[in-house]
């Protein structure tokens, strides 16, 4: 459902993402490389973790922009359903 304050945040987070990708290397300056993501997956791999985080932030803001997060939430996890349905005929 489209509401204004949605809108807004949404935006706030798809601006948030952009610059994450755009600057991943400025950011990664400032909090420093983050050894766990550098031994399992390489080195400079800190730069990559950035922008799929960054990525993953502008697909999340522009979700909820639009008000198709809660949908698009029950979609991916429909599959699941069947696990937390309360148990029938017993």
């Amino acid at each position: 459902m489209f509401t204004w304050p949605h809108l807004f945040i949404g935006l706030i987070v798809l601006v948030l993402g952009i610059a994450m990708v755009k600057y991943s290397y400025q950011v990664a300056n400032y909090t420093g490389r983050q050894a766990w993501i550098e031994n399992r997956l390489g080195s400079g791999s800190t730069y990559f973790a950035y922008k799929m985080f960054g990525l993953l932030a502008i697909f999340i803001g522009v979700l909820y922009a639009t008000g198709l997060s809660g949908a698009f939430g029950n979609w991916i996890f429909s599959p699941l359903s069947g696990f937390f349905s309360p148990a029938r005929g017993l």
